[in-house]
């Protein structure tokens, strides 16, 4: 070896055990200081989430309540079924295949063969039951195609938000409880199969003031829902846990903090207690809504129309005690309650001759219009201008009434005849009064709807002009309209429409009070007269169809042509038909409007009849109208029907309650309550019940309820 190979490998060794452990101490060094100061934070950050972590504990959402006590919307538990749908080879100790009798392989997994055929029917039943638009037949089908096919799925989804009773009685079938899964894997973590859902007592009824969630994905609402979403909510718990062992956490003991940033990190953050929404306690009353809604929707279908709406107010308070809006579903052929589409809040229209009595007051309130109601007008037919064209009534022959019969036989040439005499150099002057008593601004309703403004249309050309008189040219809401109807029964004092009467929770709750949008829009002297022509129209002018001897009902009834937009013109025998009054109109204590949208009939025929079956129920079933006797059936001093009132027996617990003469919704109520299963037939009330009322019942037994 040559003297020059010694050094090379003397160099060579000495790098090897000299510099390379400098070099490496450096960089590990270099790496220890990146680590604890330049990226400290961040790996401390990941350090704590494997310790510690931060876990939500939900609030509650707050229940609404009815005004006469029952339950509208409140949270229940649901559940997603997904079912472990993994097979394999059952094989023995020496891992040979296991076979049956038959000497075929024993199918093995987590919910055995055996099991899942022997169990499979009650399962698919279970599932039909609480989702009874799918057939036992679709379930079934649905779970042997999953079992067969080559590949299980192991994370099946059978069906969403089933409650959460049927997701336990399927657990608990023998063999089930392994393949039915609590939690789901996702890209971003595990989530729970059972989540809390929003569930409405009384299905559809009501639904646009109850209020519709936005979507599924969003946690925005309409109705009371959204209005009062903030109290509702609640506050959600946060708790800091502390990991003991691998896959157990222990819940940190800090104290409550009161305060505490935007943003809540593991480090400022030990513990927030959580706090349940609040209870809304609404101003519907079931029973009075129930008849509104039963009533309009017969009436809808009778007449084919497209959407219709009913609404009753109390005269003192302006508590609103039904609210119905239907509008025709084209899928299902059933008229419901639509989402974004509250017939009665959001929806502007042209009043038509529910607009009259609107117009007198405002002229009654002009001191330059000397008016009274014994003041003699034509009617039949007239041409003002050259530019106005004719104006004639339904009945053409001239003549001249005096104003308040004008208003009973609802004369559009009457109204424009006072108009024309007061008006014709003033028109803005007109617009003014009107709005004074008619509330064309937005009402700032207790429900999340979008509730437009009213307009008044241009009133310089004379046709134009005249047509505002009776209830053309001119936009309003259904409730807007109300509201000076409940006005005009309050005596001139106009109250502000409210559909929740109280705020809190425990039984600790405070009173939502009646809000008083103008004292008076009028003297009681013109209310009073407003009131005996409005009378004046159901005794003896268009409303007469629904007169009676019993108690007095004072209202108006309208018709206006549909306009299309598109067109610019006036759809030829397309109306909406209306009426709006109050009763008894001695003492008026409820104001009422119905309005039916889209039909070849006018108010008196079909808007007239909805308003009387709610008025005939809502004063049969209030105990303060008590002194108002109604006639029996077959009485020769009955004037008209006696309303069909809820009247029922109960019977103590264990036994079978009457549920003769209910509607459907109110047997269910009843029933269920008492945790009884109901299945019934046909349409209407209750005619005939199994078992029979006063029988010994079981909890979870069914009942069968026939309907006529």
């Amino acid at each position: 070896m040559q003297p020059n190979d010694n050094h090379k490998m003397l160099r060579s060794t000495v790098w090897v055990y000299v510099l390379l452990p400098v070099v490496v101490s450096a960089c590990i060094i270099g790496a220890m200081v990146k680590i604890q100061w330049v990226d400290g934070a961040e790996w401390r950050e990941r350090a704590n989430h494997r310790v510690e972590m931060l876990r939500v504990d939900p609030a509650q959402r707050g229940t609404i309540y009815s005004g006469d006590g029952k339950i509208l919307a409140t949270t229940v538990p649901v559940c997603d079924l997904y079912l472990d749908m993994a097979t394999w080879v059952k094989k023995d100790k020496h891992g040979q295949p296991v076979l049956d009798r038959r000497g075929a392989a024993i199918i093995d997994g987590p919910i055995p063969d055996s099991a899942f055929y022997n169990s499979l029917d009650s399962v698919c039943r279970t599932l039909h039951r609480v989702v009874p638009d799918r057939p036992v037949s679709y379930f079934r089908d649905k779970l042997l195609n999953a079992r067969r096919s080559s590949r299980p799925n192991r994370c099946f989804l059978v069906q969403r938000g089933i409650p959460y009773s049927a997701w336990m009685d399927i657990c608990q079938y023998k063999g089930w409880s392994r393949g039915v899964l609590k939690t789901v894997r996702y890209e971003e973590g595990e989530r729970s199969v059972l989540r809390q859902e929003r569930a409405h007592v009384y299905g559809n009824m009501g639904k646009n003031v109850i209020g519709f969630k936005n979507s599924n994905s969003s946690d925005t609402y309409t109705g009371l829902e959204g209005f009062y979403d903030e109290k509702l909510r609640g506050t959600d718990g946060l708790y800091r846990y502390r990991r003991l062992t691998r896959g157990v956490w222990l819940q940190d003991g800090g104290g409550d903090l009161s305060d505490w940033g935007e943003e809540l990190t593991l480090d400022s953050v030990s513990k927030q207690q959580r706090v349940d929404g609040v209870d809304i306690i609404s101003s519907i009353d079931t029973r009075y809504q129930d008849v509104a809604e039963t009533s309009l929707r017969r009436q809808l279908m009778r007449y084919g129309a497209t959407s219709g709406c009913a609404v009753l107010m109390e005269v003192a308070t302006g508590y609103i005690l039904a609210c119905s809006s239907l509008v025709l579903d084209t899928q299902s052929h059933t008229y419901v309650e639509s989402v974004d589409n509250n017939v009665a809040c959001s929806d502007l229209y042209e009043p038509g001759s529910i607009f009259k009595p609107v117009f007198l007051t405002a002229l009654f309130n002009d001191k330059q219009v000397p008016l009274d109601t014994a003041r003699r007008v034509r009617v039949g037919r007239k041409v003002f201008s050259q530019y106005s064209g004719e104006i004639s009534d339904d009945d053409d022959r001239v003549d001249t009434v005096s104003v308040k019969r004008a208003l009973a036989v609802s004369s559009n040439v009457g109204m424009c005849e006072l108009a024309w005499h007061y008006y014709r150099d003033r028109r803005s002057d007109l617009e003014q009064q009107v709005r004074r008593v008619l509330p064309y601004e937005p009402l700032m309703l207790d429900l999340k709807t979008n509730e437009p403004r009213g307009t008044v249309n241009r009133l310089q050309s004379d046709r134009g002009f005249l047509n505002f008189c009776y209830g053309y040219n001119s936009n309003v809401t259904v409730l807007q309209m109300l509201t000076f109807y409940n006005a005009i029964a309050g005596g001139g004092r106009m109250m502000k429409p409210l559909f929740c009467k109280a705020v809190g929770r425990d039984g600790d709750y405070r009173a939502v009070p009646p809000v008083v949008l103008n004292k008076s829009i009028c003297s009681p002297e013109t209310a009073k007269q407003i009131r005996e022509m409005m009378e004046e129209v159901v005794q003896h002018g268009t409303g007469s169809n629904i007169k009676n001897n019993i108690y007095g009902i004072a209202g108006k009834t309208g018709t206006s042509s549909v306009y299309d937009a598109r067109a610019k013109s006036y759809i030829p025998d397309c109306f909406y038909a209306s009426f709006a009054g109050f009763f008894p109109s001695e003492h008026p204590k409820y104001s009422c409007i119905v309005v039916v949208k889209n039909v070849r009939a006018h108010g008196r025929q079909a808007a007239a009849p909805v308003f009387k079956n709610i008025a005939d129920c809502v004063v049969s079933m209030d105990k303060e109208l008590s002194h108002i006797r109604f006639p029996e059936v077959g009485d020769s001093a009955s004037v008209s029907r006696r309303p069909v009132a809820v009247q029922h027996r109960d019977y103590p617990s264990g036994q079978m309650p009457d549920c003769k003469g209910l509607t459907v919704r109110q047997a269910v109520a009843l029933l269920e309550a008492r945790g009884l299963k109901v299945r019934f037939d046909g349409y209407g009330r209750v005619r005939s019940q199994s078992p029979r009322a006063g029988a010994v019942v079981q909890r979870n037994q069914q009942v069968v309820i026939h309907l006529q």
